[in-house]
């Protein structure tokens, strides 16, 4: 049986999906980091922690994971400043390769 999110557990993930986004665009001054798409955030029921997916060309995501995870201390900081949360949760980014793989399935079909 899936296990049911609080309302709460879904707001709190798209806050932080959306203030991620935010400072991704305009908040690093790494440009290996502009790149980057946040896929999805998904944080733990207590909300403690949180897993950011995201994703980037298939070519750089082993040199970006690295930069994100190394980051997540400013992130957080930025995200305990601009959310209105008790407690922020720490944050583990973990590259996502469904839509390179989506992107992928569509360049092989389109040439069929």
């Amino acid at each position: 049986m899936p296990e049911q999110v609080s309302f709460r557990v879904e707001r709190v993930n798209e806050l932080i999906k959306r203030e991620l986004v935010h400072l991704l665009s305009t908040g690093t001054k790494d440009p290996r980091l502009k790149e980057v798409i946040i896929t999805d955030v998904i944080v733990s029921r207590d909300l403690t922690s949180a897993k950011v997916f995201f994703s980037v060309d298939d070519e750089s995501h082993n040199k970006v994971a690295p930069l994100l995870n190394n980051a997540s201390g400013f992130f957080r900081k930025s995200l305990s400043k601009s959310l209105d949360l008790r407690h922020t949760p720490s944050l583990n980014f973990i590259y996502d390769a469904a839509p390179n793989t989506g992107a992928r399935m569509d360049d092989l079909l389109s040439k069929l």
